[in-house]
């Protein structure tokens, strides 16, 4: 047998090792450069098509004075004005009256707030902590994607996860709106950005993230999610459809308002295959076929809408949560109703009836009433103004300002 040495083996050996490094050395750069191209695929397909920058809007289009007369619809208005309560003011008040009232609306007595003085609040930090305090924590909060809103942390913070970003959507908040965090100077995109980052066809509440999308995207057949998720307006649509109702936030019905906003916004520019769209108007005649079939005989629904007659068996002047639930789901089903295509529209009996509970309803409340349920009666006020064809600044209030008190 020969020996070899081991200078004999290590010359044996390395011809050998480079023969097995090479490959793999070629293989890693082969793995690297294909991975860095499949990353910025990936990439790409993330990045979302350019926004518009400034969102589309939807104009009223009926004028029915069954629903509400016009002596009626400026009490009712003059009533749910926007109060200014200082630092005891609710959060969700302020982004509900910016969406009832738009930053347009301009009041001659001072103890309510004007529209861009809502809007302020909302998207600059000075004016938040000027309202609140400086020991509140903001209401914005910067992120690596953008800008977040604080949601359900008490009663200087958003009820709902991207209802104020919805809310300046809806009022025509262009993407380049100034917009103050507590460490520096942004833009509204910001926050509309951090909606597009965050969003996941599972989570809980989607119905104002949709309404934010669709009102900036332009049309588009799909996109990514951060998560990888492939997204289109359909597929949205339809998982709005899919959840039984009255699940989802206010008895169900953010998402038949969402749902109408999809048609409008349709009319303008294509973002639903015909099927899709035929199946949304079906959903909400189906929706008003409940309606109608649950109608109280007083013009009112409440919670049970969908499946049961509206509840009879406590007094029409009652107070606390019953009334409450009879603001909030006759409010926002007349809401719908006034955006909504006619063929999604019930019989002029119910729109009366209903319109009509409303007016007497609103009358009748003491200013701590107005005051407990105003989120919802924001969504009735607005309602009354679009069925007589007009936003609620648009209507002429007659406004009395009192005297200032003489100070001894």
């Amino acid at each position: 047998m020969i020996k070899s040495t081991g200078d004999e083996l290590a010359k044996i050996r390395k011809p050998s090792l480079a023969l097995f490094l090479v490959p793999q050395l070629l293989l890693l750069t082969a793995g690297t450069v294909w991975g860095a191209i499949e990353w910025r695929r990936w990439d790409a397909d993330l990045a979302l098509p350019p926004l518009r920058e400034t969102p589309l809007t939807i104009r009223p289009t009926y004028d029915n004075p069954v629903v509400v007369s016009d002596e009626q619809l400026e009490r009712v208005l003059l009533k749910l004005r926007p109060r200014n309560l200082g630092a005891k003011t609710k959060l969700n008040h302020i982004d509900h009256a910016l969406r009832f009232w738009t930053p347009s609306a301009k009041f001659a007595d001072p103890a309510f707030f004007s529209g861009e003085q809502l809007r302020g609040i909302l998207t600059d930090t000075r004016k938040f902590r000027a309202l609140f305090g400086d020991k509140t924590s903001p209401l914005l909060i910067d992120t690596p994607y953008g800008v977040r809103v604080r949601v359900q942390e008490g009663l200087t913070s958003s009820s709902h996860f991207d209802h104020t970003v919805a809310g300046l959507a809806e009022v025509g908040t262009p993407l380049n709106f100034p917009v103050v965090t507590p460490t520096h100077v942004t833009t509204y995109r910001a926050m509309v950005d951090q909606v597009l980052h965050d969003f996941n066809l599972n989570q809980i509440e989607y119905e104002w993230s949709g309404l934010t999308m669709i009102s900036f995207l332009p049309p588009t057949k799909s996109w990514r999610t951060s998560e990888g998720q492939e997204m289109n307006f359909d597929r949205l649509a339809l998982r709005m459809l899919r959840e039984e109702m009255p699940r989802g936030v206010c008895f169900g019905n953010h998402r038949l308002h969402t749902l109408v906003m999809f048609l409008r916004i349709d009319d303008q520019q294509h973002v639903l295959e015909p099927s899709t769209r035929a199946e949304v108007i079906a959903f909400l005649q189906d929706m008003t076929r409940r309606l109608v079939q649950h109608q109280h005989s007083d013009g009112y629904w409440d919670g049970r809408w969908p499946d049961e007659p509206a509840g009879s068996d406590v007094k029409e002047n009652l107070s606390g949560d019953g009334l409450a639930d009879r603001i909030l789901a006759t409010g926002h089903a007349l809401e719908w109703w006034s955006l909504a295509p006619t063929e999604c529209h019930p019989p002029r009996e119910v729109l009366a009836k209903s319109g009509q509970w409303m007016v007497r309803t609103v009358e009748n409340l003491t200013p701590e009433q107005v005051e407990s349920y105003f989120t919802y009666l924001s969504h009735a006020g607005r309602a009354l103004a679009l069925w007589r064809g007009k936003l609620p600044y648009e209507v002429k209030l007659n406004e009395v300002v009192a005297a200032p008190a003489n100070k001894p």
